[in-house]
């Protein structure tokens, strides 16, 4: 469908009756589309199947809107296809099939393939190995060029990683899932860029790698084995793309880290003389993160933006394309979380920032010179209603639309212009909004809670609505507290929040929630406490805090609970288990908990923690398993894990559990089989949280004398 925000109307661009596929007789649904760039075509993906995380792996159509008429890209029965992209002039459409790039060419049908030596274990082109989807945030892994001349793509070889297998047991015979795993300390794949010049391949179909260049970006060595024998540093590329013409040519542009992941280098290399330059070189004491999308080239093919910490806080900073500094965008003792682009006409930046406060996220834009200068100009706040705005912006930047919510309301959507003007509101959540107001659920208040070293914490609290100050109430924590992650916000909690506030309304539990030192939203210092020392410094924060409340008078002290799932539940039993925990918390709930930093990847534990060989005390310290003889008869502990968990790997709650037998200690255990670590699914999920649920009932909300007797 076509709709014209301001105005209402709308007009339907593909009947879903036209999509009738001959291949397999029945129409196909469309899971994902895109158009070609003269709107004539419309690429539609369906049938997709999960890889890891997401539906990456489906079939994709070619839509003509002229003619309407359906054609598959290339035959089923060759295997699934992957990041499907027509070229510039929608002449041809390019794939990834079994780990090997290929290209079809539309009016003929013909595909070729533009590598050939992908394989399982072993070669991997235009997409990635499990360990780079997971951490760096990257699955697609090819580009078209602008002029669709050539395709950049990464290139990895995972032969000398470490293979991993999750056992499946509902079987009559046990079955296994293996892939590539690198576990900290342990090699990674490595990985290049290259460029295939794709009508070279068409006249030299023989020789395909003749029409291959690989850029020299220092980080490909197979002959070595071990991350220490490497004199090289450069170790991952979390990104690429093209450049804007620069000289009369676009360029490859390539982000990379080494393996401490506190340099990084913007390199361009040129696909028609295979050269490589260093554009930009950023480096940092602890590491630097590149999730956020830290670079945004401008339409009029001279300046870049780039987002940087060097201040302590995340700021964009204007750069000409051939890495010259013109001067900061923002600048100041808070975040930008998002850089949503320029409008070149008015020289104005659109950002989302923490500028107001660091629990809310607000539309900010501020005056850009083009000319060197050594201030940011002060930003106008757009947004004007408190809480949690999500900016989604037209290409154009004349229009945004904000998704907005607040802790107890839920979502609504509006269009927006560019300053702010609200056009219509598109979607208001009324009827759930009512729906919410009826059941008179209980609100949280937003406060802070000091940390161990004194430290001020974002918190709220949570209390029943007919909170009564006389009494003395159970408490449960929830934390989540791993780096730059926050769960004190003032946005909708989805249905995590809901069940809190059924805990509160319904067993009198008073839910607290804060974010320890290394969580987000509040600088690079506060966001570093806990380098090279995980767990530490964040479950004493949470011990400390919880002592803080004990020291209420409507706090029972004997009944203090904390839950968390994933790093929530590695804080969950680190903070049961350490310093004074095992006499602060009562019970604990840990759901899929890493217990040992060293049964964990690569890429996400070294950038905290260096590899273990480096770092032998803080993996020591900061594991679980070390503290198993310190939980208490008088403590009730909980943990759950699905034993097809990909992520965090039921190994560490095994190796766990085997600790705390060793030392004679009791706990309760809920093995999902076949569930992965979201434990997805409507049925696992009921039964999780009617668990949890049953546990904290039973072990935190009933007073002592009317708990089941100790085991």
């Amino acid at each position: 469908m076509r709709y014209n925000l301001e105005t209402g109307d709308s007009s339907r661009v593909i009947d879903g009756t036209n999509l009738y596929a001959e291949d397999v007789n029945r129409l196909v649904q469309i899971e994902d589309y895109q158009f070609s760039d003269d709107r004539k075509k419309v690429l539609i993906y369906t049938d997709s199947k999960r890889v890891w995380r997401a539906n990456t792996k489906g079939y994709y159509y070619v839509y003509d809107l002229s003619a309407q008429t359906l054609t598959p890209v290339t035959d089923r029965q060759d295997g699934h296809q992957m990041f499907a992209k027509f070229n510039p002039s929608a002449s041809q459409v390019a794939f990834v099939r079994e780990r090997d790039l290929h290209v079809v060419d539309l009016a003929t049908g013909t595909e070729t393939a533009l590598t050939t030596d992908g394989r399982e274990g072993g070669m991997i082109n235009g997409t990635v190995d499990w360990v780079y989807e997971e951490e760096f945030r990257v699955r697609d892994g090819w580009r078209w060029s602008p002029d669709g001349q050539y395709i950049a793509f990464l290139k990895l070889d995972e032969s000398d990683t470490r293979e991993f297998a999750l056992t499946n047991y509902t079987s009559r015979y046990p079955e296994y899932k293996r892939f590539r795993y690198p576990k900290a300390g342990e090699v990674n794949s490595e990985i290049k860029v290259g460029v295939v010049d794709v009508g070279a391949v068409d006249t030299a179909k023989t020789n395909q790698e003749e029409a291959i260049k690989y850029f020299d970006t220092q980080t490909w060595d197979p002959e070595l084995s071990q991350p220490e024998e490497r004199s090289d540093p450069h170790e991952y590329i979390p990104r690429m793309g093209w450049t804007p013409q620069i000289d009369g040519r676009h360029r490859v542009w390539v982000f990379r880290l080494n393996r401490l992941q506190n340099k990084l280098d913007l390199l361009y290399g040129d696909p028609k003389k295979g050269m490589v330059r260093t554009v930009l070189e950023e480096q940092n004491e602890t590491y630097i993160d590149v999730e956020n999308g830290k670079i945004t080239y401008l339409d009029d093919g001279e300046h870049f933006v780039f987002q940087s910490e060097r201040s302590g806080f995340n700021h964009a900073y204007l750069y000409r394309n051939d890495g010259t500094e013109l001067g900061p965008i923002t600048d100041g003792d808070w975040e930008v979380t998002s850089f949503h682009g320029l409008d070149e006409e008015s020289n104005t930046a659109y950002f989302t920032a923490t500028r107001t406060s660091s629990i809310q996220r607000h539309l900010y834009r501020a005056d850009v010179s083009v000319a060197p200068h050594d201030t940011a100009q002060p930003p106008r706040k757009v947004t004007e209603k408190a809480g949690w705005h999500t900016i989604d912006s037209s290409k154009d930047r004349d229009y945004y639309i904000d998704t907005h919510s607040r802790r107890g309301t839920p979502p609504t959507w509006s269009l927006h212009k560019a300053d702010g003007t609200r056009v219509k509101t598109l979607q208001d959540n009324r009827a759930l909004d009512q729906r919410l107001a009826r059941m008179d659920l209980p609100s949280a208040r937003f406060t802070s809670l000091p940390g161990a070293d004194g430290t001020s914490l974002n918190s709220y609290v949570m209390k029943p609505t007919d909170f009564d100050t006389s009494r003395e109430y159970p408490v449960l924590m929830y934390v989540y507290g791993g780096p730059g992650v926050q769960t004190v916000t003032d946005q909708w909690g989805g249905s995590r929040h809901l069940w809190h506030q059924y805990l509160v309304q319904k067993h009198d539990v008073v839910l607290v929630s804060v974010d320890n030192r290394g969580t987000g939203g509040r600088g690079k210092d506060f966001q570093d406490v806990p380098y090279q020392r995980l767990g530490l410094p964040e479950a004493a924060d949470q011990i400390n805090a919880a002592q803080t409340l004990a020291d209420s008078s409507w706090v029972d002290e004997d009944r203090i609970g904390i839950w968390g799932w994933s790093y929530g539940g590695y804080m969950t039993l680190l903070s049961m288990l350490r310093g004074d925990g095992p006499s602060t918390f009562t019970a604990g709930l840990s759901v899929a908990p890493v217990t040992d930093w060293r049964l964990y990847d690569t890429i996400y534990t070294e950038r905290y923690m260096a590899p273990p060989q480096a770092n032998t005390d803080g993996y020591r310290k900061g594991a679980p398993q070390t503290y198993a003889a310190r939980l208490r008869d008088e403590q009730d502990l909980l943990i759950a894990h699905g034993n097809d968990d990909d992520n965090v790997h039921p190994q560490n709650t095994v190796q766990m559990m085997q600790k705390l037998q060793q030392e004679g200690k009791q706990f309760e255990f809920m093995l999902y089989p076949q569930k992965a670590h979201g434990l997805d699914g409507a049925k696992t999920r009921l039964h999780l949280y009617r668990m949890l649920t049953r546990f904290i009932e039973e072990h935190l909300a009933r007073p002592e004398q009317e708990r089941p007797a100790s085991r």
